[in-house]
């Protein structure tokens, strides 16, 4: 498959990006910026999780909508609102929203997803 935007791609651009802040710009950052100059390159990691996956992610959240009876997010809150979501079906909610804070977690920083492994 050809793709207009192949090489080097957006994933490839923020690799390099954070290698070069990181291995070539971290060592002189002033002491007086270093906390947000760590919180930016954190920015640049987000983003590059979040390039990688969220293709499978969207796939596998909408998935789960579907599995357990609702549209959208907004169907699901309008029922979890209003109590209207059946008993048996709180077990498949529950682990359907805990799936999906594990993947933005695993975005925003998958350090807390392994920490949470790790300790369960």
């Amino acid at each position: 498959m050809t793709e207009l935007h192949s090489h080097p791609n957006a994933t490839e651009l923020l690799d390099a990006t954070i290698e070069f802040l990181t291995d070539a710009v971290t060592p002189v950052v002033p002491a007086e910026h270093a906390f947000h100059f760590r919180v930016a390159l954190n920015a640049l990691a987000m983003v590059r999780r979040e390039l990688e996956s969220t293709v499978d992610d969207d796939a596998a959240h909408r998935g789960r909508l579907a599995a357990i009876g609702y549209a959208d997010d907004a169907a699901l809150a309008a029922a979890l609102r209003a109590g209207e979501v059946p008993a048996d079906r709180l077990p498949r909610v529950r682990a359907s929203l805990l799936a999906d804070a594990e993947a933005r977690l695993r975005v925003v920083n998958p350090r807390f997803v392994t920490d949470y492994e790790s300790t369960a």
